[in-house]
């Protein structure tokens, strides 16, 4: 037998069927979403923990001039070492079945070394052999090969070599190589020496003991240069990675930052709704109420039976939704993983992601009720049955909508949206934020396209090509010039840049490029600062990124860099932002007086034609001249390609906002389908006497639609408002982990009316049902309605 207060609250849940539903449904959108999101962010944390730190990721790389067994044998005996390998890396060109590719071959001094860099063979022969080279998981599909077929490689100008490809393995450490567009394989020495490039190993890699900081890292790779250098060898840089992040880290912090942000707005804008439903349920109980306390009921029992009310909802709403979440989380997770070359596999859920999601699913409603509830249990006996309904007030607030120039049916539909204010208001707040996401997710997408075009206008060059070694600029510059279809070249030179600290740690290694004062080809945008003069000697212009990671570079510092091994000092003299890459800039002369020669390992081509197929051929004709000219090309870039990746990558964090803002103003939707339909069951008895008058039934339609028409546009001016903060606070989030992104104030125009379109049709569908049954209504029964 169920007590009087289970009683109650089934009565009320039967009262307002289509309500609850639409509150249960509302709750399990949002907590489904919410809920895939945490359980996937849950996944991609346990299986980055089993997988890509198991792995035991390398801590440090030493670039040697030559590695032997000898020298492997006493950085080993470091005491903060754990595990050390030797490794070469090779630039080459992959083609299979006519289609080119960058790519990156590996030769490890130990293929089953389970203390560093473990690599996880998935299909076929491990590890590779003497003529076959392995590919990586990630970048088989890309590169157009296959288990058993075979894979050319052409590295340092030479021909192309046809390698069968023996197997397939996982290197969690590496980025996909789907997304950077390169092959990545693993070959012997012996390989190598068949693609006819050094076989010999030219890096140390090694593992700390024991967890260390990125500074206590340095230093022992510092320890590990002078027993290097001590015995000989010659250490030419240092690399050392912010220690256990991975290298598309970036991109999955932002990525969880923001939608996790909007998770909770989700979350919120669901707790909107619920304040909805009990504050109208408590609004037609207020009689009720008073009933009750004067039968004895205490403010304490009424708030227990109206949050136990809300519970239930919170209950109902979290057995659906889990199940959801977790379908959905899944393959969420995979595909996150997959952006991260991380493998799922059978990587459970971890409990207390699930325990929460039901615990937050149920109090959600709870604490959304709380304020009403609250109100109402401390409501006076007297006042609560002296409560006169919704009617009272409702001819005050249409006289206050007497506009000019209006209709009498568009002033009933104002005045009726006015009519509940507190009502009005959450709804149009539901609504306001989803469209707010979307139109601050628009304006991100178009500050990342507009910021990854400002970048990319100063590269008045549509091709890049890397040389094997440094050649002379000049000679370079004349072989490539001669080739039809070339409209222009420009040589640069390169070299590593190491910042040198005052406790004497090396810092992060950085691209440095010579770059002439005049540049027909590369021109730079300065921020700050100034640019490079034709009269300067050792002047820099460091990228923003570089001026994050290292805070001794200042605009006017003057610092010390190890180029080539050797010490320099150079002064700061602008700022350019170069987007995530962390590089600068110095003058041509300079760095060729620094690096003791003036060589060139790059070149800028301006190419005749912008037809794709017309400049790809120009490119392997120009390749081939500078082979045949003695100048070995270890890779080209075409920069369309380039900037399409680059933009690609950044969007794709942007895209998944637009996910966040549909399930938001889906919310949103059923909110305002619940108002409507709340405020069709309070006007029934005026319904009736407007048809009794003569009302047709699409004059009652076009009332209904009329005044969720009124919410929606109330909703589009709010979102506009709401948009301008979401706004830069998602351009704050996106600069600060990727890179600067510019931020308009007001939403564009498109985005603004796409968003006004989308809330009319949002609003014919809310309204639908309830003005079915206003004109299903007859007369006879809603006059009499009590």
């Amino acid at each position: 037998m169920l007590s009087p207060r289970w009683r109650k609250m089934l009565r009320d849940a039967s009262l307002h069927k289509a309500r609850t539903a639409l509150a249960i449904v509302a709750m399990v959108v949002g907590l489904a979403g919410a809920g895939a999101l945490l359980a996937s962010w849950a996944l991609v944390q346990r299986v980055t923990a089993q997988t890509f730190l198991a792995s035991r990721p390398v801590s440090a790389t030493l670039r040697v001039e030559r590695v032997d067994d000898a020298l492997l044998a006493r950085v080993r005996d470091l005491p903060a070492i754990a595990a050390v390998r030797a490794r070469r890396v090779v630039f080459a060109t992959a083609d299979a079945n006519g289609r080119r590719t960058r790519a990156q071959v590996f030769a490890l001094s130990d293929w089953h070394a389970s203390g560093i860099g473990r690599l996880l063979p998935d299909e076929g022969a491990w590890p590779p052999r003497d003529g076959e080279i392995v590919l990586e998981r990630s970048s088989l599909e890309f590169s157009g090969a296959a288990l058993g077929g075979t894979l050319r490689l052409s590295a340092g100008g030479n021909d192309a070599v046809a390698l069968p490809v023996a197997g397939i393995v996982r290197d969690v450490s590496l980025p996909p190589g789907w997304m950077d567009h390169v092959v990545y394989a693993f070959a012997t020495p012996a390989t190598l020496a068949r693609l006819r490039v050094p076989a010999t190993f030219d890096e140390v890699q090694f593992v700390v003991r024991d967890a260390l900081d990125r500074d206590a890292v340095r230093r022992v790779a510092v320890a590990a240069k002078a027993s290097i250098e001590a015995a000989g060898g010659r250490v030419t840089g240092i690399d050392v990675p912010v220690p256990g992040e991975h290298a598309h880290a970036a991109q999955m912090d932002s990525l969880a930052l923001t939608q996790g942000a909007f998770a909770v707005l989700t979350l919120v804008v669901c707790a909107l709704l619920v304040v909805n439903l009990v504050a109208a349920m408590l609004a037609a109980q207020t009689r009720e109420i008073g009933v009750m306390k004067v039968l004895g009921a205490s403010p304490g029992d009424i708030a227990a039976l109206y949050a136990g009310f809300a519970l239930a909802l919170g209950v109902a709403a979290s057995l659906v939704a889990l199940p959801l979440a977790v379908a959905i989380a899944r393959p969420y997770a995979a595909m996150k993983l997959d952006m991260l070359n991380f493998p799922l596999g059978d990587t459970a859920i971890p409990a207390w992601a699930l325990a929460l999601q039901f615990a937050a699913g149920c109090l959600l409603p709870v604490a959304a009720a709380a304020l009403p509830v609250a109100r109402a249990s401390r409501m006076r006996a007297a006042d609560a049955l002296r409560d006169a309904g919704i009617a009272a007030d409702g001819g005050v607030v249409r006289r206050r909508f007497a506009l000019p120039f209006v209709g009498r049916p568009l002033r009933l539909s104002i005045g009726n949206a006015f009519r509940r204010r507190a009502r009005m208001v959450l709804t149009v707040l539901a609504l306001a934020a989803g469209g707010a996401v979307y139109l601050g997710a628009a304006n991100l997408a178009s500050g990342v396209r507009a910021s990854v075009a400002h970048l990319f206008a100063g590269h008045r060059y549509d091709a890049s090509l890397r040389l094997v070694d440094d050649a002379e600029a000049a000679r370079l510059e004349a072989a490539a010039a001669t080739v039809p279809g070339v409209a222009g070249v420009q040589a640069l030179a390169k070299a590593r840049g190491v910042l040198r600290h005052a406790d004497g740690l090396d810092g992060d290694a950085f691209a440095l490029v010579g770059l002439p004062a005049e540049s027909p080809l590369l021109a730079l945008s300065v921020e700050r600062g100034r640019g490079l003069g034709a009269t300067d000697g050792n002047a820099l212009v460091v990228s923003r990124r570089l001026l994050k990671n290292e805070p001794l570079i200042q605009l006017d510092a003057e610092v010390e860099l190890q180029i080539d091994g050797k010490p320099t000092r150079w002064r700061v003299v602008g700022v350019v932002d170069a987007g995530p890459q962390a590089l600068a800039y110095a003058p041509a002369a300079a760095l060729d007086a620094a690096r003791g020669g003036v060589l060139a390992s790059t070149l800028l081509v301006k190419l005749a034609s912008s037809e794709p197929a017309a400049q790809l051929d120009t490119i392997l004709r120009l390749r081939a001249a500078l082979d045949g000219a003695g100048f070995a090309v270890a890779g080209s870039e075409v920069m369309r390609e380039t900037r399409r990746v680059f933009e690609d990558h950044l969007l794709m964090v942007v895209q998944f906002l637009g996910v966040m803002a549909w399930a938001m103003i889906a919310i949103g939707g059923i909110g305002l389908a619940s108002t409507m339909s709340l405020g069709v069951l309070e006007r029934t008895r005026e319904i009736g006497v407007m048809r009794a008058i003569g009302a047709s039934d699409r004059a009652i339609m076009t009332l209904v639609q009329a005044e969720g028409l009124v919410v929606c546009a109330l909703a589009w001016l709010a979102s506009l408002a709401l948009s301008m903060p979401i706004g830069y606070a998602l351009a704050d989030a996106f600069g600060r982990v990727m890179f600067a992104v510019p931020m308009r104030a007001w939403p564009n125009a498109d985005g603004a009316f796409a968003w006004a379109a989308m809330l009319g049709v949002v609003s014919i569908v809310a309204c639908a049902w309830p003005a079915r049954r206003a004109v299903r209504m007859p007369a006879a029964r809603a006059l009499g309605h009590a």
